[in-house]
């Protein structure tokens, strides 16, 4: 059977960080431009602050689900290695 070398203090303080950044992320202020007119260029400028608001969407997602996923596979380790303990004894 094969050996997994994990360093869950390690998977712990990049979760942690993830977190913290996720965090950081959401507290990034990303508001429509209120800006009057007609014409090409005003319609970019919003399409803009659409694709700002959305990928800031996605990024938090992606670190929420990122997240998530670390603390499962963290979870699984330790209950694997607590298992393996349990046999040896």
């Amino acid at each position: 059977m094969a050996t997994i070398n994990a360093n869950i203090t390690a998977l712990e303080e990049k979760i942690g960080r993830l977190s913290e950044l996720k965090t950081e992320c959401e507290a990034i202020s990303v508001e429509t431009n209120e800006v009057v007119g007609s014409g090409m260029s005003i319609d970019v400028i919003h399409a803009v602050d659409a694709e700002y608001t959305a990928i800031k969407t996605a990024v938090i997602t992606l670190l929420d689900n990122t997240v998530a996923f670390f603390t499962d596979v963290k979870a699984s380790l330790v209950e694997a290695d607590e298992n393996a303990a349990k046999k040896l004894d």
